[in-house]
């Protein structure tokens, strides 16, 4: 049960860094729903996204290190 939930949450977060990696639409979906892109520069909206793709990649490497051991 474990294990199926930690391979869902692999194939989770792949396809959330491809769908990052593409563009910044995804970005920009996300703080529309939000009502922040009017706040933000585009500099800031890379940061942003760049920092999501960061913390989306270290959580996929600690998921599949877990579900190793």
């Amino acid at each position: 049960m474990k294990r199926a939930r930690q391979e869902r949450a692999i194939k989770l977060h792949e396809s959330t860094i491809a769908s990052h990696e593409k563009s910044l639409e995804l970005t920009k979906r996300i703080l529309e729903d939000k009502e922040l892109t009017k706040k933000l520069s585009s500099d800031e909206v890379e940061k942003l996204r760049q920092k999501k793709l960061d913390r989306a990649r270290t959580s996929l490497e600690n998921t599949k290190k877990n579900l190793k051991g």
